[in-house]
């Protein structure tokens, strides 16, 4: 997996949007709710087979994960220790999104998270804080070392994983989504949904909402959007047709 978008919003927070591409023998992820962790709520939808999430949101900070950090990486399953006792990947990415929440600050996790024994990943983490739009930083870890950059949160971004994507086609839906960009004064979350359902849809496997003869397609659509008063979470199943809406609202923002 996946897809992601980061656009800041006119008048202040931002717009994260994120393509969840799976195999269709997966188990069915649970629709999102709240759950309370390290004190706060945190609102995503679950694997169950995991147990964690590609993104997750608190209402100050949103989290999202891409498998593969630069280049694409050869899996290591199950998880735990091989028949021979060879070491595997300790638990599944998953889960990292929900681990920011378990440090009193996102600038915590960021010191003090060790990756090692997982398989490489991206990790995109936005706060209300900073800029106007507030603060974006990119994490990838590649099996060995950690890359963490803050990126600019006052403009628009897009990442492709790069386990389901070659950097040429990488570049090529970096241009979907400039070109896209260059006639949207101000996106909406409605016109970014749209992008992310049929932008480079006359190329099925390459599309960001793509689907491949081996079973593997985009299963879901999130968006979470971050404004002062309110976060809202915006989910649509594509595989069961059922949407969700969440939100937490100005009391929590104020808590959390």
């Amino acid at each position: 997996m996946c897809t992601a978008t980061y656009l800041p919003r006119p008048h202040g927070g931002f717009l994260f949007t994120h393509s969840r591409d799976e195999k269709t023998v997966r188990p069915a992820a649970l629709l999102p709710r709240t759950y309370l962790r390290n004190g706060q709520e945190i609102v995503y939808p679950k694997d169950p087979q995991g147990g964690g999430t590609w993104i997750a949101s608190s209402s100050y900070t949103t989290v999202c994960l891409l498998n593969g950090a630069f280049t694409a990486h050869q899996p290591q399953l199950p998880y735990g220790s091989g028949p021979g006792g060879e070491p595997q990947p300790r638990h599944s990415r998953g889960l990292v999104p929900l681990h920011v929440f378990d440090y009193d600050t996102p600038d915590n996790f960021l010191r003090q998270y060790d990756p090692s024994g997982l398989e490489p990943f991206t990790l995109l983490i936005t706060q209300m804080a900073g800029s106007p739009a507030g603060r974006l930083t990119e994490l990838r870890w590649n099996g060995k070392r950690l890359f963490i950059n803050d990126k600019d949160p006052d403009r628009p971004h897009i990442w492709s994983s790069a386990t389901l994507y070659t950097p040429d086609v990488i570049e090529q839906r970096e241009g979907w989504f400039r070109d896209w960009l260059h006639h949207q004064l101000q996106p909406s979350v409605e016109a970014t949904r749209a992008f992310h359902t049929y932008a480079g849809d006359d190329d099925a496997e390459n599309a960001i909402r793509m689907n491949r003869p081996n079973g593997l397609m985009t299963l879901s659509l999130t968006s979470v959007v971050h404004q002062d008063e309110a976060v809202e979470l915006l989910y649509d199943d594509f595989m069961s047709g059922q949407s969700h809406q969440l939100t937490l609202t100005r009391s929590d923002y104020a808590t959390a």
